[in-house]
């Protein structure tokens, strides 16, 4: 797994916003890897325990729940089967935006999965990113490459 940690910019509206890239390799085919970003008992699996539920549309709603309870809402930005979706995602109202970019991309023997992470106006440390982001990917990455 590689991660790579941005200096702090601003946004276009004034904030301070911090952007994230993280990228692990998987030994499967991209229709493999966004059926695990977009089906709900997949996501599951990587996302400590959340389930994506979304019609993952530019401008659909998602809902990330832990069995009847949702936990984190968000909406899709971008949407390019088996290559690109993004979302922003909230825990509450009140709590800043983080927006998410999975990028695939066939490479030799599978291929590469990159997360982009930009947070605005309250960013993680690095450590911080590191302890919630790298697990997620691990995860993922043994959910397509088990054993």
């Amino acid at each position: 797994m590689d991660a790579n940690h941005a200096e702090p910019r601003r946004s276009s509206r004034g904030g301070a916003f911090v952007a994230r890239t993280f990228a692990v390799h998987v030994r499967t085919c991209p229709e493999l890897v966004w059926t695990a970003l977009t089906d709900p008992d997949k996501t599951a699996e990587f996302l400590y325990g959340l389930a994506a539920h979304s019609t993952w549309i530019p401008g659909a709603e998602i809902g990330f729940r832990r069995g009847d309870r949702v936990e984190l809402t968000g909406r899709v930005l971008h949407s390019r089967c088996h290559e690109r979706l993004s979302y922003v995602l909230q825990s509450g109202p009140d709590d800043p935006p983080v927006y998410l970019t999975w990028l695939i991309r066939p490479a030799p023997g599978g291929c590469t999965i990159r997360l982009e992470i930009d947070e605005v106006d309250h960013a993680d440390s690095p450590e911080d990113a590191e302890d919630v982001w790298l697990p997620i990917l691990a995860a993922l990455q043994h959910l397509l490459n088990p054993g």
